[in-house]
């Protein structure tokens, strides 16, 4: 007993060096609290040259001594040494195999919607770059950024129903949006490299020309195989006071056997037949909009942004400032866990739209909503990346969507109110910008 005594003692002694050198080398700490603690506490006994990044309800704050004396009092969610050599990372991905991916010589502080935050060192640090691709962003984390606002409800009980945006609303024929869901996922793959991809892209060319639309098909190839864009065209009635609003979303579709099965219910057919239900609202409602609108299903998303990339390039130098407003449908059917939630995300230039969308989904939608301007990882990347303003909705759980790239991406498994309330928003938007652009500017 005597032996296990002493032994014990000497492991607790070497445990409390241990933590005890930690905390002297740590000239740093990184701390997990309430968005609401955070702010209270760095307006009460922050020093200053402490940082922080908001996402959502939390607040990581790296910050000394002092500050993490105070933060430890309030018991806060997680507290971390920052050791010499290491750095935070902010990941920002919208791909979920990367999302719930493990990453070797890290720690993870935070780990939400598509947003990883890593303490790593140096080595570490270097293969976390590696990541960076079209769909997942890596860099050091922001300072003193909002990179997710808190949740916001908007309510039924706020949903206006009298004025002319609700009357246009009104409209939406989500059992048309369910055939032309069906109808896609029937294509079994709409992988970009197979003849039945092709067969899609005719398919909703023929649905955009029989609402009597102006269509084309915008040839880019990716690699040595060549694709089309779909795009249907109705010009504004002012086009040279109210410029250009497109309404996006990808058609490809992928899964882990992407040649022969890959229905893509949720990635992207909700998105394609959500561009399609709003070419058929705004003809069905008979108005003239004052901008031009253009409804484009891009091909290639999966393969790296490709079509949305090839429809950027084309743009010329006049034209790209005509174009007022993007609005990307990407991923907006799938939401397992209550209340109903979206994402709307944009970058910090483009934050008068978004802020006007968020007033919009206030009075015509009911989700919680939450507004990202950390934008990476589809089609709106590329107007923003030329400033071009664009804004991507999505639903808010895609990082944890089990049929992610899956076989079982299939209409049951999608969410339709879900898809009726991102609609609702996106339709009140085209309103805003393209009928009655008078209100938006």
């Amino acid at each position: 007993m005597k032996f296990f005594a002493r032994t014990g003692l000497i492991g607790l002694s070497i445990v409390l060096t241990l933590v005890c050198s930690t905390a002297a080398m740590a000239a740093d700490w990184v701390n997990v609290v309430s968005s609401k603690t955070g702010y209270e506490l760095i307006k009460k006994s922050g020093s200053g040259s402490e940082k922080y990044a908001q996402f959502g309800e939390v607040m990581i704050i790296l910050a000394g001594t002092a500050l993490n004396d105070e933060i430890i009092k309030g018991d806060p969610l997680t507290s971390l040494p920052l050791r010499p050599g290491e750095t935070l990372y902010l990941v920002t991905t919208k791909d979920p195999a990367v999302f719930n991916m493990t990453f070797p010589g890290t720690r993870t502080v935070y780990r939400e919607m598509g947003f990883i935050v890593l303490i790593a060192g140096e080595t570490a640090g270097m293969n976390l770059l590696s990541k960076q691709s079209d769909f997942t962003k890596v860099e050091l984390l922001p300072a003193n950024k909002v990179i997710l606002t808190a949740p916001v409800s908007t309510g039924s009980t706020r949903i206006k129903t009298e004025d002319a945006t609700a009357r246009f609303i009104e409209l939406l024929d989500m059992k048309a949006f369910l055939q032309d869901l069906t109808d896609l996922v029937n294509f079994k793959t709409r992988y970009s490299y197979v003849a039945p991809a092709q067969k899609s892209i005719e398919h909703c060319e023929k649905i955009f020309a029989d609402m009597g639309y102006t269509t084309r098909l915008q040839p880019f190839k990716i690699g040595s195989t060549e694709t089309h864009n779909v795009i249907a065209e109705i010009k504004g009635t002012d086009e040279k006071k109210f410029g250009q609003v497109l309404v996006v979303g990808h058609l490809d579709s992928t899964s882990q056997s992407p040649r022969n099965d890959a229905p893509g219910a949720d990635d992207n057919g909700s998105g394609s037949a959500g561009v399609i239900a709003l070419a058929r609202l705004l003809k069905e409602s008979g108005l003239k909009p004052a901008a031009t609108v253009k409804f484009v299903l891009f091909m290639g998303e999966e393969q790296g942004l490709y079509g949305s990339k090839a429809y950027v390039k084309e743009l010329s130098a006049e034209e790209r400032p005509t174009i007022k407003a993007v609005l990307n449908l990407d991923m907006i059917a799938f939401d397992a866990v209550a209340p109903l939630s979206v994402m709307i995300e944009t970058s910090a230039f483009n934050r008068p739209m978004v802020e006007r969308m968020q007033k919009l989904a206030l009075n015509y939608a009911d989700f919680t909503i939450q507004t990202s301007f950390n934008a990476w990882g589809s089609d709106h990347a590329p107007f923003l990346q030329q400033k071009i303003p664009a804004v991507l909705t999505i639903e808010s759980e895609f990082a944890t969507n089990p049929h992610y790239h899956k076989t079982t991406d299939l209409v049951e498994n999608t969410n339709q109110d879900l898809c009726l309330q991102i609609l609702r928003l996106n339709a009140a938007t085209l309103y805003d910008f393209a009928i009655n652009p008078e209100n938006s500017n």
